[in-house]
This record gives C-alpha cells, structure tokens and sequence, in this order.
C-alpha cells in the first residue's frame, strides 16, 4: 500500500464545481515483490479522475484510475470509486468582517477599530452554496493576549444564517491580514489609607502615608471603570511598636466589587506616632 498519493482530476473548472473529491488516495500496488518494491519508492505512477465528460448532478459514482505503472504492477485506488456531486459553477463577491474574540482581551483594553487588507472576496462554489452565505467572517486561530494594536493574519471562513461553517465554497483569497487597534479602558484615581484596629495605650496616630497617591486601574469596560472612584490600603495600627515604622507588600483594593486590573497592585505605608 502506498498511501497519500495526490487524486490528480481533470474538469473544466471555470465552468463547473465538483463536490466530494478527497485530496489524496491510497494506493495498493500489486505484482513482484521487486517491482512493487520499486514503484512504491520512486512513486512515479499517478491516481486519476477524468470528468471531461462527466454531465451536471448529484450523486453520481466515478471510478479512480491508476496510470503511469511499470508493466507487470497493478495498481487500485482505495477507495476506487467515489461518489460525487457536479455542480454549475458560480462566483459572488462577499464583503469581510472582522472578528476578535473578546477573550482574547486583556482585563482594560477594547476593540477601537478593526479592519482588514481585503475588504471583500471572491466566492466560487454551487450557486445553492453561495445563496446560503449569511456572512464571511475574517478570524485569526492566534490565542495571544492582545494588550496592544498589532496586526496579524486571519482565515477567512463562510458562515450561513445560524452560523454553521460553509465547507463546499473557494474563497479567494483564503486569509488577509487583520489590523487590531485597541482602547484603554484606564483611569488614575487617588489611593487612600484604611487604618484599622486601635494604636497602643498611650499612643497617637501622626500619619499613615502610602509611597504612592494616585494608581492607574484598568476595566473590562467603561461602565465598571466609572464605578471606581478611588482604592484603598489598609494597615493595621494594633501592632505598631516604633514611631516611624514601614509596612511593604501592601496589597490595595477598591472596595466596590468589581473585576479590575492595575500595575501598581501592592505599595509601601510609613506609619508615623508619637506619644501623648
């Protein structure tokens, strides 16, 4: 057996679409073991499938040939007859949207402007394949993170009306190349310190000061982000045993319970008192 070996077919494809032809066959070579031998290796031989004269319909039976063998090997394909269906040839110009998943997004970043280097395409195939396209949809398989404008290249993919992939087509081009323009979902808000629990008798609170006064924080979208008016720190006073004392690795919240994102996510708090 031989396996992979292109299906070479001949038809009039300006004219006609034919549904239902694999890509490549398998082949079982059959003869003397050294002529079998040879041929499986040199792989000189061709699989055929000539539907010059074939007429337009559904469901018709062809037979795969096997040409180009060495005189005393036989050759069949597997499998040998396919069945196929012929259709009128036809081609409609589609225009493309772009599409990114949203999961793709970082926490604080939105889609501000897609577009595409081919704004339409060219879709040959049946014309009840064509009369189904609802949508052709530019999609990129990257899994990357987008946290900032890039460009890279999407598959352009048929879809019908419930959003089932349309197989049978040629879309031509196949890809283009997707321009990504992102927008910050991002503001600066002042940072507060929360002190909790109570100071050592005979000990008063001078001040609590975070190294840092205002901190950027990011949203999934602008309605959340509005929620966010200011963070927080808080340190706790009942353990404090210096007059100057610095607590680090202070993780800062907002207290409104939504999903947000920062670069400065833990600060430093000098904490300063004195007696009474």
């Amino acid at each position: 057996w031989v396996s992979d070996v292109p299906l070479d077919v001949d038809y009039d494809r300006d004219k006609l679409y034919v549904v239902g032809i694999p890509n490549t066959v398998s082949v079982k070579l059959s003869g003397t073991q050294t002529k079998v031998q040879k041929e499986s290796v040199a792989k000189n031989f061709k699989a055929k499938l000539n539907l010059r004269n074939a007429q337009i319909g559904d469901d018709q039976k062809v037979k795969i040939e096997i040409d180009g063998l060495e005189k005393g090997v036989d050759g069949t394909a597997e499998p040998s007859v396919i069945t196929i269906s012929i259709r009128e040839k036809a081609t409609k110009e589609f225009r493309v949207t772009p599409v990114v998943k949203k999961e793709r997004l970082l926490i604080g970043y939105e889609v501000d402007n897609l577009s595409v280097s081919n704004e339409t395409v060219k879709i040959s195939g049946a014309i009840e394949s064509l009369n189904r396209i609802n949508e052709v949809r530019a999609e990129s398989d990257t899994r990357t993170k987008l946290n900032r404008n890039t460009r890279e290249e999407a598959k352009l993919v048929a879809y019908d009306s419930d959003y089932n992939k349309i197989e049978d087509i040629q879309i031509e081009p196949s890809s283009t190349v997707m321009n990504i323009e992102l927008k910050n979902i991002e503001k600066e808000v002042p940072l507060e310190v929360n002190t909790i629990g109570n100071l050592p008798s005979g000990f008063e609170l001078i001040s609590a000061t975070a190294d840092v006064s205002k901190v950027a924080v990011r949203a999934e979208d602008e309605a959340t982000l509005a929620k966010v008016s200011e963070m927080f720190v808080d340190v706790d006073l009942s353990d404090v045993k210096e007059e100057t004392e610095e607590r680090s690795n202070l993780k800062i919240y907002p207290k409104e319970n939504v999903r947000i994102a920062t670069d400065t996510p833990i600060v430093k708090v000098t904490i300063k008192i004195r007696k009474k």
